[in-house]
């Protein structure tokens, strides 16, 4: 019989922190190989193991970070600006927000001209985190294919339709490269079209600043629509698009 192989990578032991286990924070030593967390008893008794590396989290708490999937900007940073040095903006807001907890992000342009969409986008880049910055997953276009009475903050002389179906997004930001989310509202004229075409290449498509019935909305997600951008923020009163996304 043969034995089981086991990976050579360093295993790292955090010493002295707190993790939370079945609602409580408890002090234990968390072990780490290749990004995944370990069974301490099975590396002692089957891969008859200790760490590689040991580092002292001086009590402090080691959880999951957070993921923000909208963020315009912060530490005096406006992603949709098309005057600033986008990659150094990027990394300004993404070393921030790591030293808050969150280790990933989409950072995301609101309703803007199409010159703005055609200069950021190129920039920015999906990458890794590490200890210089959070993550990024990848660009999050929040409008300007969004219903004007509910634009919220967003500029009313930007928000356009889908006149001319997908090639009407195309033209707006000239490129989907590392995009990974775009919000639009469901009740536009030819979204079903666009729905269908976003999903079909992998990009996730997200419902708000809409002013959408319930078969608008049915609509939408049964095209592909998996997403909602601030829930009940810039929609309807007791708005149904939460049950909704909750009955796919």
């Amino acid at each position: 019989m043969m034995s089981e192989q086991y990976s050579s990578a360093p295993i790292f032991q955090f010493r002295n922190c707190r993790l939370l286990e079945n609602h409580e924070i408890v002090s234990e030593d968390l072990w780490v190989r290749d990004g995944k967390i370990l069974n301490p008893e099975k590396l002692f008794f089957d891969e008859r193991r200790q760490s590689d590396v040991e580092i002292d989290c001086c009590n402090a708490i080691i959880s999951p970070g957070f993921i923000d999937l909208q963020i315009n900007g912060g530490v005096g940073v406006d992603f949709s600006q098309a005057n600033i040095d986008v990659e150094m903006s990027v990394a300004k807001v993404a070393k921030h927000i790591l030293s808050h907890g969150v280790t990933s992000f989409c950072p995301t342009l609101v309703t803007s001209p199409s010159s703005t969409y055609k200069q950021i986008i190129p920039k920015i880049k999906r990458c890794p985190g590490g200890i210089e910055g959070a993550g990024i997953l990848g660009i999050h276009l929040e409008g300007p294919f969004i219903n004007e009475q509910k634009k919220g903050a967003h500029t009313k002389k930007h928000i356009t339709t889908f006149r001319e179906g997908y090639q009407s997004l195309m033209d707006v930001y000239g490129s989907l490269d590392d995009v990974v989310i775009v919000t639009i509202a469901p009740e536009l004229e030819n979204s079903d079209i666009i729905i269908q075409e976003l999903t079909a290449k992998g990009t996730i498509v997200s419902l708000g600043h809409s002013m959408a019935n319930l078969i608008q909305g049915e609509d939408a997600i049964n095209h592909g629509a998996t997403f909602i951008t601030h829930l009940f923020n810039a929609m309807l009163p007791r708005s149904w698009f939460g049950g909704l996304i909750n009955q796919q």
